[in-house]
């Protein structure tokens, strides 16, 4: 028995969480055919697929990767399987946009766990914890990044060990606990134990997006909740951590493609 938990839904994506509840003993369904695009984290426990002429074998941390038109089997190990999948649907102009084309229906659909993998799901979580539509909307569009193997492929351990990872983690939740605090690449950088050029080429690698331009997201992100709840362009710019109101302004109108004067009603 598949238990599925909406965790996400807007026009251009939809997140679910699969599981099975405890001790309910499971049937494979014999074929199934896959609807949508989309990236799904094996969270915890296996299972296989047969696609085609091959099997494919998934496990905690790897990304299972489905194309619209395909036809699988699912295979589970155990009679009651307690493996759990969080899964990211796409639109499909979102993809093509993403892309620049439509995913090839040859698209492997393993993607071995690596740390880009792990990052991917990691900023999943953070904006999921973080309530925030936008901030979820646009780590899910990372994720289209699976289709292209290459993308993820590319942060390999030897660019980026381990401990690396959990460093640069660790600076992601201080920037995301508190975006308008003072804040320097040196700064972060020093806490991590790295140089500041090896922290932001880890930090790059890994996010897909420079330090200071995660922090601006982060604090155009908060800035825009604080007009959403009433604030004035000046409290929303030094409360977001601008010293620049100005400089607050242009920034806004280029990400947010509207003056903060004119967020949220978009008069």
């Amino acid at each position: 028995m598949n238990r599925i938990t909406a965790v996400f839904q807007s026009e251009s994506v939809t997140i679910e969480r699969f599981d099975h509840p405890r001790h309910y003993v499971h049937c494979d369904h014999d074929l199934e055919a896959t609807r949508d695009v989309a990236v799904t984290f094996v969270e915890r426990g296996r299972f296989s697929i047969h696609e085609g002429k091959e099997f494919w074998h998934f496990q905690h941390r790897d990304v299972l990767v489905s194309v619209p038109g395909k036809f699988r089997h699912y295979r589970h190990f155990e009679e009651c399987p307690d493996d759990v999948c969080l899964s990211i649907s796409f639109a499909p102009d979102v993809v093509e946009d993403g892309l620049g084309r439509a995913p090839s229906p040859q698209t492997d659909p393993r993607i071995a766990a690596c740390l880009a993998t792990d990052f991917a799901r990691f900023l999943i979580g953070v904006a999921l914890r973080s309530s925030d539509p936008l901030a979820i909307e646009e780590k899910a569009f990372h994720c289209i990044l699976a289709l292209s193997m290459d993308s993820w492929d590319r942060p390999r351990d030897d660019t980026a060990s381990l401990a690396h990872a959990q460093q640069i983690r660790r600076a992601i939740e201080k920037m995301t606990a508190n975006p308008a605090g003072a804040c320097s690449l040196s700064s972060l950088a020093r806490e991590t134990g790295m140089s500041a050029f090896h922290f932001a080429r880890i930090f790059s690698a890994l996010v897909g997006l420079s330090p200071h331009q995660y922090l601006l997201q982060l604090r155009i992100r908060r800035a825009a909740a604080m007009l959403r709840e009433g604030a004035s362009v000046m409290q929303a710019a030094v409360g977001s951590g601008f010293e620049n109101v100005a400089h607050f302004s242009r920034t806004f109108q280029r990400r947010m493609g509207m003056s903060p004067s004119r967020y949220p009603s978009g008069r």
